[in-house]
């Protein structure tokens, strides 16, 4: 009996070993196979046109287009000068294309193509958000310092509507058409209200004017920005967060601060604010996040390609340590809860009745608006706290990698800058472009130029400015870009 039971041990040992090991081997394989076969290094013959885009965008930044939600604060004769000055700089572009000002002061320009099946619209806005003091220099100052220009806008996003309109009139020196319809299309309230661009959507809904690709402002080239991966990343914006501004509201037991009773109306809702950062929404893995997975997966050292070439195996686990990873990585998978104004009481020896705090809710695709409501009031567990919702806006669709225009963006970042990595990524801020998701299904948010670490605090920071260089091949892109579209 004995030995029968130790040769059957020894059988089930021997099968669960040979499990092991064939598992182990179908992992490897998998890892040592998982190459992306993608050329990197495509040499495209390509002669860019010369400009001098930096006086030109040196010309814009110095006018000061801020925004401010306060209307009656907004100086709307500096969007006036702003707007004769770039008709002054691109003259060829105002006479051959057709072209409006709307009544937000909007950009919308046409330049007829071959064809008006697949139109492309390039997007940029050229307000920008206010100063505040502690700038090395006039922040609207637009003149070149060690080789950088240097100014607010320089990164968000007068850069990209220069560039763009500079290769288009380099390109309609030499009579350029473009082989479908082109549209520019440049807001002027991106920052406060957007609205601007819904106006123009609103007329290409009338016409049945549907963009085969919208290209905007988003993601960057980044360098070491995923774990494993050494060579240059362009992040190309597929889908775009929602959000919903999340406020909570008490009214309790306040009074004079002399007699304080236990758990007032500020504990209260510290309480509750403590309850929801401790135990955020549950993480998912959208398409868009898999082929970003997939491309970075496939350029990572060994180590993450294990992880990564095996996703059926680990995906449990990358759901677990993206939201442990970072912040980015966190909000790459989940709705983040931002805790951003709280108030309550105003004297300091009263105790309020009334206190109430806003959460500023970035939505993922796989949530709504009505489950952040519902599970606020799951964490919180306190029905004598009001929650309420504002400022919800529209949850849109992923584009696809499939799409065409994701396949010309591509190209074209891979000719411009070879040696850098293509990938999908989500847009965790917000754009203009998500409005165009109504009458387009490739909506791709990308700015293309490569900036430091550094450099990028200066978007809505201090010492705003863009090097020279990159301005320069920033251009360059945009001209590769009308060669396709």
């Amino acid at each position: 009996m004995i030995t029968i039971l130790m040769s059957t041990l020894g059988y089930v040992f021997i099968s669960v070993a040979a499990l092991l090991l064939t598992l182990i081997a179908i992992i490897l394989i998998r890892a040592l196979t998982f190459k992306d076969t993608t050329d990197y290094n495509k040499q495209v013959p390509f002669e860019a046109e010369k400009d001098d885009i930096v006086y030109k965008l040196g010309e814009l930044i110095k006018i000061k287009t801020v925004s401010h939600e306060n209307r009656d604060e907004i100086d709307f004769k500096c969007f006036e000068e702003y707007i004769q000055k770039t008709k002054e700089l691109y003259p060829i572009v105002f006479s051959k294309c057709e072209w409006e000002i709307t009544k937000e002061y909007a950009f919308k320009i046409k330049l007829k193509g071959q064809s008006s099946e697949k139109p492309t619209v390039l997007m940029a806005h050229y307000d920008v958000v206010p100063v505040t003091e502690g700038w090395d220099h006039d922040p609207f100052l637009g003149e070149v310092v060690d080789g950088y220009l240097y100014g607010r806008g320089t990164l968000d996003t007068k850069n990209t509507m220069a560039c763009a309109l500079s290769a288009l009139e380099k390109a309609l020196e030499k009579d350029y058409i473009p082989k479908n319809d082109l549209y520019l299309c440049f807001g002027s309230n991106e920052e406060v209200y957007g609205d601007s661009q819904v106006k123009i959507i609103e007329e290409f809904k009338k016409q049945g004017i549907k963009p085969a690709l919208v290209f905007d402002e988003g993601g960057g080239i980044i360098n070491n920005a995923f774990p494993g991966v050494t060579k240059d990343t362009a992040f190309l914006g597929m889908v775009e967060k929602g959000m919903i501004n999340v406020k909570l509201s008490y009214d309790g037991n306040g009074g004079h601060s002399s007699t304080p009773r236990k758990n007032g109306p500020i504990i209260k809702m510290s309480k509750a604010l403590a309850k929801l950062e401790a135990d955020q929404m549950k993480p998912e893995i959208i398409p868009t996040v898999k082929e970003m997975l997939n491309i970075m997966g496939r350029n990572c050292t060994f180590l993450y390609k294990i992880i990564f070439a095996n996703m059926w195996l680990f995906k449990g686990l990358v759901k677990k340590l993206f939201p442990i990873f970072s912040a980015d990585t966190n909000a790459l998978v989940t709705s983040t809860f931002a805790f951003t104004t709280i108030h309550g009481g105003n004297q300091t020896n009263i105790i309020p009745n009334h206190v109430e705090a806003n959460i500023n809710v970035r939505v993922a695709p796989f949530n709504s608006a009505d489950e952040v409501i519902e599970y606020v009031k799951k964490v919180i567990k306190d029905p004598l706290i009001e929650v309420t919702s504002q400022d919800v806006t529209k949850l849109y669709k992923e584009c696809s990698t499939k799409e065409l225009g994701y396949e010309i963006v591509k190209e074209t970042v891979i000719e411009t800058y070879p040696d850098t990595i293509v990938a999908p990524f989500v847009m965790l801020g917000g754009t203009d472009a998500k409005h165009y998701n109504e009458v387009s299904n490739c909506v791709i948010r990308f700015s293309p130029f490569k900036v430091t670490n550094e450099d990028r605090k200066g978007i809505h920071g201090l010492n705003e400015k863009i090097k020279v260089e990159a301005l320069e091949k920033c251009f360059e892109f945009y001209q590769r870009l009308l060669t396709k579209i």
